[in-house]
C-alpha cells in the first residue's frame, strides 16, 4: 500500500519563514474564531491553509484555461478578434 502525500501541508521537520502581515478587523476576528473552535491549529495554520487553496485553485484554472486555449482555432479567434476590434473603432 502506497502512502499519499499532502503537499499542502510541508513536513514538520520544515522550516517556515515567518512573516508580518496587516489584516482587516474581520478577517482576524474569523480566524480567532476557527482557532478557537478547533478548525486550525493556529492563526499561521488558517492563513497557510487559505494560501495553498489559493494556489491550487490558480493551478486548476490555469490547467483549464490551457487546454482550451490548446483547443481554439485560431482562425476563428482571429475574426472574432477582428469584430470586437471592429466594433471598438466605430
Amino acid at each position: 500500500m502506497t502512502e499519499e502525500r499532502d503537499d499542502r501541508q510541508a513536513p514538520s521537520s520544515a522550516r517556515k519563514p515567518k512573516v508580518a502581515i496587516t489584516i482587516e478587523p474581520h478577517v482576524k476576528a474569523y480566524v480567532d474564531h476557527a482557532v478557537e473552535a478547533g478548525e486550525f491549529g493556529s492563526v499561521s495554520a488558517a492563513f497557510n491553509e487559505a494560501m495553498l487553496e489559493r494556489m491550487e485553485r490558480q493551478r486548476r484554472i490555469r490547467t483549464l484555461w490551457n487546454s482550451k486555449v490548446a483547443q481554439s482555432d485560431p482562425e476563428r479567434v482571429a475574426r472574432m478578434m477582428a469584430h470586437v476590434e471592429g466594433q471598438r473603432d466605430q
